[in-house]
């Protein structure tokens, strides 16, 4: 087995690992307050525009590049060996985040834009540190896949798909949370970074 193979081994397992812990997730939500994952529920329709009209090639893009070695050779990038290797490690590691977060929302998890009537508000794990990890890790798993396949087609456009998703749908699960929690989740924000910890430049005196 090539080296190739393995790298796009790699990207089917890191695959596999994110649906599966989105599906668990999705499987307790659904246990518990009888949800359905509904995609596109009080989603803004310019985000399902994205989805529809840059996730769908992207998809076919992936596809073409798992299962044959000459697909769009003009987007094949020279990049070292050790940065294709770098991308199994960063697949590795998206591939635990995902799990991390999905733990932490245990039944809380919501797969459209709303929450649950006796949603709680989650702030263990890696909600601890972020408000919005899966955000992150989305466009983690983009890079990852640049990485693996040296094709700059599939990095750019699927760190687009992720971040401009990512970026679109923050603010609203945001408002829709301060509805609900208040001056908790004021709070939890006020410590609390929207994709990256807070670092605390000040102590109090």
């Amino acid at each position: 087995m090539g080296a190739e193979s393995l790298l796009k081994i790699a990207f089917g397992v890191m695959a596999v690992m994110i649906l599966g812990a989105v599906g668990h997730a999705n499987h307790k939500a659904q246990k518990q307050h009888g949800a359905r994952f509904a995609q596109a529920a009080n989603e803004r329709p310019v985000l399902l525009w994205v989805r529809g009209l840059v996730g769908i090639p992207l998809w076919v893009l992936i596809v073409g590049w798992l299962f044959s070695a000459d697909w769009f050779p003009w987007a094949t990038l020279e990049l070292p060996g050790w940065a294709r290797w770098a991308g199994v490690g960063l697949a590795g590691v998206v591939s635990l985040l995902f799990w991390w977060i999905h733990l932490a929302l245990d039944s809380n998890y919501h797969g459209a834009m709303g929450l649950h009537e006796n949603h709680q508000l989650v702030t263990g794990g890696p909600y601890r540190f972020v408000r919005h990890p899966t955000y992150v890790a989305f466009p983690l798993a983009m890079i990852a896949l640049f990485l693996l396949s040296a094709n700059w087609v599939l990095g750019l456009i699927g760190f687009i798909l992720t971040a401009t998703i990512s970026l679109g749908r923050a603010p609203l699960e945001e408002r829709q949370l301060l509805g609900r929690f208040g001056d908790e989740y004021r709070a939890y924000a006020a410590q609390t970074g929207r994709f990256f910890p807070r670092v605390l430049t000040s102590r109090q005196q």
